[in-house]
């Protein structure tokens, strides 16, 4: 045997074998910049663009020598586990004096109502905007648009695909015995634990309720033969530039809302439009403010009572954020409520 294994670590000591190993990985890097548009309307989100580039790169290691291995097996070595482990369960039982169970009342506030007119002689009219009333804006509050503003957001994105070569070469002998080994269960003694559980009960149950406010919506729809010019008029606070989008030439982030506020986003492209949205909630009763914005949405709100009315009183507040340009967050303006204005973020 002693010479078989003599002979063995001869050839194998005469061999010498070499071979490349491929990985992968990659690297990305992008910078942004962002250009300035001027004149028109202020885009109420900033649009981006982004363009990726792709290269390749094959980058070759330093060749690593490393032995080749040759195994002997050994005897098995078996194992006796003499030990075994049982274990006994007692629970025991802790009472609490009173459990809560909340009772959950839904109250509705509101219903909001938007008109949708159909043309029944395909006419699609011009609208003609006209604005009443008077508007005194807030201290701060920006009320022209802009001669510049940010219009576009323009990323570059670049990705390096890297191929790294790993040349190894065999050279030498390494020998690496294998002792089997397997484990034989035959126990004569027996080690008990004691596993110690806690359930909790309660004495007795108090019952407590909670309101939760709600508004509901409804569509009110007229088909009529539209005349070529429609004429709308909104009132003065819900003129493009009269809705608070900005403070001192900074965007809007919203604040706190009062306890019993709810929202009802109108599920209508038109009013996506800011003035649109105001002037929706200056139609409903009770709707006590707007919030619209740059994700294109339009939410009225409204403050509940415990008799399901609405009341005209405080629903939330707002700051100005110092990373965002006006008209290019959120678009807020009151309805029969109040809003409150709250000061910049500290950044």
């Amino acid at each position: 045997m002693l010479r078989q294994i003599i002979s063995g670590l001869a050839v194998f000591g005469g061999l010498a074998h070499a071979s490349t190993g491929t990985s992968y990985s990659f690297k990305t890097e992008g910078a942004c910049s962002t250009a300035s548009g001027t004149g028109g309307t202020v885009p109420m989100s900033l649009p981006t663009s982004t363009t990726t580039s792709t290269v390749s790169s094959v980058v070759t290691e330093k060749e690593v020598t490393v032995p080749s291995t040759y195994k002997i097996t050994a005897d098995p070595v078996t194992t006796t586990v003499l030990t075994q482990s049982a274990f006994n369960w007692t629970t025991t039982t802790k009472t609490l004096p009173v459990s809560t169970a909340w009772q959950v009342a839904q109250l509705t506030v509101a219903t909001a109502t938007w008109p949708v007119t159909v043309c029944t002689n395909d006419v699609t009219p011009t609208t003609v905007t006209k604005y009443s009333g008077s508007y005194t804006p807030v201290s701060g509050q920006v009320t022209t648009i802009p001669t510049s503003y940010p219009s576009q957001v323009v990323c570059a994105t670049g990705v390096t695909w890297f191929t790294y070569l790993l040349p190894t070469a065999t050279s030498g002998v390494t020998t690496i015995t294998v002792t089997p080994t397997s484990t034989v269960f035959a126990p004569t003694t027996t080690t008990t634990s004691t596993i110690s559980l806690t359930a909790t009960t309660w004495a007795s149950t108090v019952t407590s309720p909670t309101t939760s406010y709600h508004a509901t919506t409804s569509i009110v729809t007229t088909s009529i033969a539209c005349e070529a010019t429609t004429t709308t008029t909104l009132a003065a606070k819900c003129a493009p530039t009269n809705i608070i989008s900005g403070i001192d030439n900074f965007g809007l982030v919203s604040g706190k809302y009062a306890d019993n506020a709810t929202v009802i986003y109108i599920r209508d492209d038109t009013y996506n439009d800011p003035s649109l949205c105001c002037q929706l909630c200056q139609d409903n009763d009770g709707c006590a403010a707007i919030m619209s914005g740059f994700s294109g949405y339009c939410g009225l709100y409204y403050v509940g009572t415990p008799d399901e009315s609405p009341v005209c009183d405080f629903t939330f507040s707002y700051q100005s954020q110092s990373n965002v340009f006006p008209g290019q967050s959120l678009w807020v303006q009151t309805g029969c409520g109040s809003i409150e204005y709250t000061g910049g973020d500290g950044v």
